[in-house]
């Protein structure tokens, strides 16, 4: 039996019918601890389920079930932000194997601005200028390398600040954050 978090369902109950797929998956790999990347898809069922029983949102646990399948890809590369990845072994994530393995457990803000502006041209350079989005960058480092989103916004102000990260407008809703 999977022990579900407080913290996450909580989470569910401020964002209640405006839920997505991709933010409900987001939300249990960043806060429910596994011993692997992304999350077993067990986990991801019973966190449905919980949807059912607490009464959180008017989605059901078959509907979001069916909207992350739907989003579900077997891919280990980027292919976009609307995909869920299947990472093997039963597990999901909302980003491909190949970041889990390059960049699991690392800490450091500049080894990801490196890693997905080398490995994933269309998150380095996409139409609103070189770099990664900011908001993408975040998530990935909260998600993929753990960190806190908050310790992450930190540090990459203060490598903003001392080198090696440029950015973007920090006010534009998608800043973009590359190496100088």
């Amino acid at each position: 039996m999977v022990e579900l978090h407080d913290h996450i369902i909580e989470e569910f109950g401020h964002r209640g019918d405006s839920l997505l797929a991709d933010e409900f998956l987001s939300l249990i790999e960043r806060y429910h601890s596994t011993d692997g990347p992304g999350v077993p898809w067990d986990v991801v069922e019973a966190y449905a389920n919980a949807l059912d029983r607490e009464g959180l949102s008017q989605l059901n646990s078959d509907v979001m079930l069916d909207r992350i399948e739907e989003k579900r890809r077997n891919s280990e590369t980027w292919i976009g932000e609307d995909a869920v990845y299947d990472l093997g072994d039963g597990r999901v994530s909302n980003y491909p194997a190949e970041w889990h393995d390059r960049l699991g457990g690392a800490d450091d803000i500049v080894d990801f601005v490196e890693v997905l502006t080398e490995t994933d041209v269309s998150i380095g350079q996409g139409g609103a200028g070189r770099g990664v989005p900011e908001n993408l960058l975040l998530d990935i480092v909260a998600t993929v390398g753990g960190l806190d989103r908050e310790e992450a916004k930190a540090q990459l102000e203060e490598k903003r600040r001392d080198g090696p990260i440029a950015e973007d407008a920090d006010q534009h809703p998608d800043a973009r954050v590359r190496l100088e």
